[in-house]
This record gives structure tokens, sequence and C-alpha cells, in this order.
């Protein structure tokens, strides 16, 4: 079956017609004839070679195929409106697509991303996550952030830059930071400690940082991803070692519930690079340069 064989016609008047169970109010619906809805579902009959409605008495009723086909094909035109609907509301505003890693989307590019709009007229801001380093087959993001350098080799083709190192140093709940009485670094260990499995390297970074490489840590709470962790760290159960650049925003957004502990003890994280799409010197890359500003 081929696309340009499909009776699209024939579709809609059907599906007016499976709606509403009555040809005369299919009709209405569509700004046709009785006549005009009755011959387009024949032809689709006719194309698919099956009955689509029968008659009992002065009722019209779906015939099982017609059931089937009234299900598929209802979702279909919904969405169809709705994407038309959602393309012409833009009018003139340009769409952006940004695709980052989901704890970084959450914590640092949502709480800016009404003043990037605000910043940039007429734009529209279409946010997507993954998980770090996956790969998909999905069509690029104008701009894509990743944590380390990607490893999708069609990002070869995008200009990069580096958009900041990761500040790495314990973080806690304000009420975890008062009642835990941590004045050095080995106090940590009698803590209740976080940890993420996507992160394995974190803690033992910190360690050495502290001067206690080789210690062991017992983990009280461990989760499969970081931004899962910092949930449990906001309600005031532990303490976990995460960028504080990207996890110490301004108050009131979703990652003002985090206070560093012992904050002269840090280290060098991973980077998060900025690649964005070089064809493109208008919104885009005014939304790079305004992306740039809050990382300094």
């Amino acid at each position: 079956m081929k696309t340009r064989e499909l009776p699209l016609s024939a579709l809609r008047a059907f599906a007016m017609a499976a709606q509403w169970k009555n040809l005369g109010n299919a009709a209405e619906e569509l700004g046709v004839t009785h006549g005009a809805i009755s011959r387009q579902i024949g032809k689709l009959e006719q194309w698919i070679g099956r009955d689509l409605f029968t008659r009992q008495g002065r009722q019209l009723v779906l015939t099982p195929t017609g059931e089937l086909l009234a299900s598929k094909i209802g979702n279909s035109l919904t969405d169809m409106m709705a994407a038309c609907a959602e393309v012409a509301g833009t009018g003139q505003r340009h769409i952006v697509t940004i695709e980052a890693p989901t704890t970084f989307a959450m914590y640092w590019i949502l709480p800016k991303l009404k003043e990037f709009e605000a910043r940039i007229a007429e734009t529209e801001i279409s946010l997507t996550t993954r998980m770090t380093n996956e790969i998909h087959d999905g069509p690029l993001s104008d701009i894509v952030i990743t944590r380390g350098p990607g490893f999708d080799r069609r990002l070869q083709s995008y200009d990069k830059f580096i958009l900041f190192y990761e500040d790495l140093c314990l973080l806690a709940a304000p009420s975890f930071v008062r009642s835990s009485k941590i004045s050095k670094a080995r106090d940590v260990l009698r803590q209740q400690i976080v940890g993420s499995v996507t992160r394995p390297t974190d803690w033992p970074g910190w360690l050495n940082e502290a001067g206690l490489r080789g210690e062991h840590i017992r983990f009280r709470h461990v989760f499969d991803h970081l931004f899962i962790a910092m949930h449990c760290v906001r309600d005031g159960i532990g303490t976990i070692v995460a960028p504080r650049n990207i996890f110490n925003s301004a108050p009131g957004s979703s990652s003002s519930g985090f206070r560093p502990v012992l904050p002269d003890i840090h280290f060098r994280g991973a980077p998060y690079v900025v690649h964005y799409r070089p064809s493109d010197r208008g919104v885009i890359g005014r939304l790079v340069k305004l992306i740039k500003t809050f990382s300094e």
C-alpha cells in the first residue's frame, strides 16, 4: 500500500460518520451533502474490500471492521489536528530544540527556561532529556548538551564549546547541615551517605581530596540516577557528592534546597559541552550566547 493511494477524503468522511453514527450529522460537520458522505464511504469500502457500516432499522451501526478502523484513524485525525493547531499557533515564533542530560536539564536549564524565552523575542524552546551518554537514533536537536564529549558521531558536524566543568563538593539540605554538626571531613563518614550508581567515582574523588583516600564508605541509600538521589538529599536524608554549580542555583528554583558541606573541599569533575548547529547564526546563535552568559 502506497501513501498516494490513501483515500484521505473518504477516511475523513468515514471518521465523522463513525463518530456521529448519522450521515446527516457527518455531512453537516464537514459542510458537504448527505450523498457526498455516502459516496465517500462506499468508495472506502470498495478500496478496503469490507463493509464498514450496516443498518439496523434506521440506525447506522459499525461492523467489526468498521469499529477497528474507527479506533485507529480517530486518534490519527486528532493528532493531525493538534499538530496543525500547534504549528499555526506559533505564528512567527522560532522553535529551538535543546537536548540535555536529565539531571542537568532539571536543575540547570529548567529554572532559566522562561528567562531564555523572554530575552529572545518570538522564540519557543522545546526541551528533551536523555540519560548521560545515551545514544538514540532520532533527529538531533538544534542544541545538544552533553556531560563529557558526547558519543553520538553525528555531533562531529556541530560547533561546540565547554560550558563549564563540574565543581564537585558535598551537598545537603539546610536542615541536615544544621543537625549533623559536621566540622571536619572524617565526621562525614558517620553520617547518612547517599550515592548514585551512574556516578561511582564522585565519593572516592571527594575522599581523596579530603585526605581520606581508601576509607570505607557505608552508603545508606544508593539510587540508579543522580536526579533521584538529589530528591532524597533535598528531603534532609543524608549528604551526597554532587556538582554545586548545577545544584546551587537562585532562591526559589528547584535546586535552592541544597547547601555545601565543608565547601573548601571540592574538586573538578566532567565538563558540560554545548554542541550547536553551525549553519544557523540567527536565533540558535543568540540562544547559545545567552547560555554562555549564564555560566559565567
